[in-house]
This record gives C-alpha cells, structure tokens and sequence, in this order.
C-alpha cells in the first residue's frame, strides 16, 4: 500500500470558481481517513482528484511518494467504488469483479486465484454465476468492492457507496468495510456526508466546508475539541445547541443570553481563557447529552437549571430526544429513557456547565 499527500490542492472551474481551496492532508499507508462535510463542501471532488477523475488547479499530490498530477487515472494504482456500483448488467458476478483484470490481460489461472480470494472475503462465493440482477443491493455491494479488491490498488477510494442501501443495510455494510481494511491493511480514503459513518469507520477525519478543511483529527477529537463552530455542530447527533450571548463581569464571570432568558455562572475552569471576552458576544455550544431531567438527581451545584415548556417528546427505546425553545432557540436534549415519566408540559432540567463549550462571535473559533 502508500502513502497520499495533498499539498495546497486547489480545484477551480469556469469564471474562477473556485470549489476545493488550498486543502493540505497527510494519509499514511495503511490509514482509513473519510472525508465528511455538507451537499457542495468539495469533498467529492478531493477525492476526484486523488484519483485523476478531475484535473488539479493548483497544488501537488503525491502518492508513494510520487507526484502525480500528470499522470492518467489507469497509471496511478488506485481503485476507486462508487456511489452506484457501476455493474454490467448482462455480465456474471465473476466477470464484473474480474473484467479489470481481463483487460490488464492477467493470465486465467490469476485471475480465478484473485476472484476466489476477493469473493471468500466478502461472502460471495455462491453468487459468483449470478447477474446483479439477482442481487440484493448490499450484495451489489461488495460485487463493486470486489472488483477493487481484486486489483490490489496501492490506494482504495470510496465516494459514498453506501448512500443508496437502507438504513440497516448501511450499518451491516460500514462493519463489513471496517472489517475489509483491516483484513487488507489498505489505504482508504472514503468520501461520505453522513457523519454517524465517518465517526464509526475513519482512523482520522478530515472535516470539509465550502471548499476549505476545518479541521483533521481521529473522531472523539472531533466531537471533545472541534476548532470551531461549523466542526461542533456538524459533528455528534443530534447536533449541538447553540446559543448567542454575552460574557458580563459582576465580580464572578457571568454568560448572558442575547434574549435574556437565560444566564449562569462560569465555571472557574473557564474563566482564565473568558476573561479577555468581557462585554463581547460569544456563542455557547450545548450537547443534547449534557442536559438531564430534574428527576436523575444529579449534583446541581455545577449545573445551570433551567424551566422550559416541552414542545415534543421522541421515545427512541433506551433514550429520548425532547425538544423545547430557549432563549427563542430550538433546543434539543438527550435523556436517558427513565426520564420518560416525569416529562410535563413545564419541565425543569440541568444543563451540565462542565460540558459546555464557548466559540468567539466573529471568528467562530472555539476560546
């Protein structure tokens, strides 16, 4: 397998539009890295351009340490799945996992050897005489992946083949790539928007906006110490709470809703890196997890409590989600399902102050 390194890689269409902007990434050999972001964040065409589908504007891309950017897709020992499987129709599951090979013009015994083992590896030795046709589509799938297999690429690259299965079908199928790398010990840089999938499969993440990385990191960094807002919020499920307001001095640190219908005491921990925020608007981030009802008994002395009308209650089994407006804000919070009884049109909850993050106004950068 190999290395991929992106330095400064650019990507600009007609009229300097400019959609993939000065992206710099490190992929070490035998690293799972997704590239995870909104519909237009430019993370499909980044991986486009690892695998020479797209030109690059500016910048340099390496791969084992060559420079590629000249040189075509078919020399560059990648293998790239798609979001739509691209099967043959009319050719058997052997013929579709072997046709690369074919044209590379491998010798028959070869190529039976590669298929058997590819097919053994995802559980496809019983379907190999089938047409796609027949098949389900997460065996599809792994038809689509076997193909890749087979060619044993230095790098495998992965643009959002799981979006068109159903949801249990998703998670069976993210186990089994999980799964697939470590068998192969490949280099997989894997495109997805869904960031459940990113925070399960990738070793790191790289987080993409307009265009622009926000941050690269292994997932629980992601989700403890985002760098910013757009990393915060996009990160975890449900999303963050986010709340505007100001940092008022009354001999404590105090946070001060814009609205003025919620405020608390900073925890002595956050005060250092506040102070220089005294009279500036700041936004305060919130978990949905980090809320708990008043009936868990938890230790209110370092949380904020807080009365709110419930809006809506969404059982989901061993938790539930509920959601209220504060500060003129929709606010979701996530309890344990135990809490489920004491829930009343006017409830009390704890917001744990320990847990809270702050981001600067202007910049959007965590303090």
């Amino acid at each position: 397998m190999a290395n991929v390194t992106l330095k400064n890689i650019c990507k600009d269409y007609d009229k300097g539009n400019r959609v993939v902007s000065d992206v710099s990434i490190e992929i070490e050999d035998k690293e799972f890295v997704v590239l995870v972001g909104p519909s237009g964040c430019g993370k499909s065409t980044t991986l486009r351009m690892i695998a020479g589908l797209e030109d690059i504007s500016a910048g340099e891309l390496f791969i084992d340490e060559k420079l590629v950017n000249s040189i075509p897709p078919k020399d560059r020992d990648i293998a790239m799945v798609f979001q739509n499987y691209a099967l043959y129709p009319h050719m058997s599951v052997f013929d579709n996992i072997s046709f690369g090979l074919k044209i590379r013009k491998f010798s028959k015994e070869e190529i039976i050897k590669r298929v058997d083992v590819a097919a053994k590896i995802l559980g496809l030795e019983e379907y190999l005489n089938r047409k796609p046709k027949e098949l389900s589509g997460g065996q599809r799938q792994r038809v689509a992946l076997g193909r890749a297999i087979v060619r044993q690429p230095k790098v495998f690259l992965f643009d959002e083949p799981l979006s068109n299965l159903d949801a249990k079908l998703r998670v069976q199928m993210r186990t089994e790539i999980s799964k697939l790398h470590k068998k192969l010990e490949a280099t997989i840089v894997y495109v997805t928007h869904d960031q459940v999938e990113a925070m399960t499969m990738g070793d790191r993440i790289v987080v993409m906006n307009k265009g622009v990385v926000q941050q690269v990191a292994p997932p629980m960094e992601l989700y403890q110490k985002p760098v910013n807002k757009f990393v915060a919020g996009f990160i975890g499920s449900p999303a963050m709470n986010f709340i505007l307001g100001t940092i008022v001095d009354h001999d404590k640190l105090f946070f001060s809703s814009d609205k003025g219908s919620f405020a608390f005491e900073i925890p002595e921990i956050d005060e250092t890196r506040l102070r220089n925020f005294i009279g500036k608007k700041v936004w305060i981030g919130i978990r949905p997890e980090d809320m708990y009802g008043a009936s868990t008994g938890v230790d209110t002395s370092r949380f904020a409590k807080i009365n709110v009308k419930v809006d809506l209650v969404e059982p989901m089994g061993n938790e539930t989600f509920v959601y209220f407006v504060l500060d003129e804000v929709q606010i979701t919070a996530r309890i344990s399902a135990r809490e489920n009884p004491s829930l009343q049109l006017n409830s009390d909850f704890a917001i744990d102050l320990s847990k809270v993050m702050y981001f600067n106004s202007e910049s959007e950068k965590r303090i």
